[in-house]
């Protein structure tokens, strides 16, 4: 059978591996193509929509799965949503809930912080509330990552993010002109004299609320690297060293305790001393990558309330377990 790059391939590699059950090896010499061309294939059919999958649970069970990370996170609430059939489709899934909690926290006058990522950038295509709130201010919480797009999904740096999210709430903004790490503590210093970016450093201290993503274990992942401020190396040295949990660019322990890196002093970002006092935090992600970043930011005290997806709190359970049964 020939192997051509077009839909009608791909949708006969999904039916003969998932309806006639035929391994990936099979279907390779059958096309002549390698076995990872296939499994390439198959994925491109999910996010084609080629193939579309629905797992039939039980009615509670994404109460019961808010219930245990609860617990297990020790955070005032939990939400979970359904897991898409891709990553960016599960992402888009925790930008909708997390939009739907913005709308029901917001009130005029609040001072709001936003951190980056590519889940959170998206609550702005899900903010519906028509309300004006011209006495509310939204911060934006870690300098420019990138001056282009870098990521598939059209990632947008988090100064066009959270000028789009004020727009849309008729609120006004208030952005960290800065990049988002620099060469050395001292050129930090520096920019941190610099009126503008004094002023706005103070607003961290006087937030109500703040809404962030965190940052993916995985160093292939890690947006630090695809933006091109750290190397693949450098981002594998900070997970190989037990640094992997990423919350607003600073590193922590598992346990969430702040830790020194190569990194310190270097990243221009909302201290967790200042995140740790804003009386309402939520930190919102999707997929396995994420499960470090949350337990760590939840234990350390940074994080109030989560929301991710389902595939997010199977893996935070998993690790924990784990945990537990290398401690007894």
């Amino acid at each position: 059978m020939n192997y051509h790059e077009n839909r009608e391939t791909y949708s006969k590699i999904a039916t003969l591996y998932y309806l006639a059950e035929m391994s990936q090896d099979e279907i390779a010499k059958m096309f002549n193509i390698s076995r990872f061309k296939v499994s390439r294939v198959l994925k491109k059919c999910r996010v084609m929509n080629i193939v579309e999958f629905k797992v039939n649970t039980n009615p509670d069970y994404l109460k019961n799965l808010e219930n245990e990370i609860t617990k297990l996170l020790c955070v005032k609430s939990a939400t979970i949503v359904p897991s898409g059939s891709t990553l960016l489709e599960s992402k888009k899934h925790v930008a909708k809930m997390a939009a739907q909690y913005l709308e029901e926290t917001i009130t005029d006058g609040m001072k709001i912080g936003l951190s980056w990522g590519s889940t959170i950038q998206q609550i702005v295509n899900y903010y519906y509330r028509k309300d004006s709130f011209p006495n509310t201010l939204f911060v934006q919480l870690s300098g420019s990552l990138c001056s282009r797009p870098i990521l598939s999904d059209g990632y947008v740096d988090g100064n066009t993010f959270v000028q789009q999210l004020a727009a849309k709430a008729q609120a006004e903004w208030s952005l960290f002109i800065a990049p988002y790490v620099v060469q050395s503590p001292a050129l930090k210093d520096l920019l941190y004299d610099e009126p503008q970016i004094k002023s706005h450093i103070k607003l961290f201290s006087e937030l109500d609320m703040a809404i962030i993503g965190i940052g993916a274990e995985d160093p292939a992942k890690s947006v630090s690297n695809i933006s091109g401020y750290l190397t693949y190396d450098e981002t594998k040295e900070l997970h190989d060293g037990n640094m992997g949990a990423d919350v607003c660019g600073t590193r922590l322990s598992p346990n969430g305790e702040l830790l020194e890196t190569f990194l310190s002093n270097r990243v221009l970002t909302i201290d967790l001393k200042d995140l740790h006092n804003i009386p309402k935090v939520c930190a919102i992600g999707a997929g396995s990558e994420k499960a470090l970043s949350f337990i760590a930011g939840c234990r350390g005290g940074f994080i109030k309330s989560v929301i991710m997806d389902e595939v997010c709190a199977l893996s935070i359970i998993d690790k924990i377990n784990k945990e537990n049964s290398a401690a007894k």
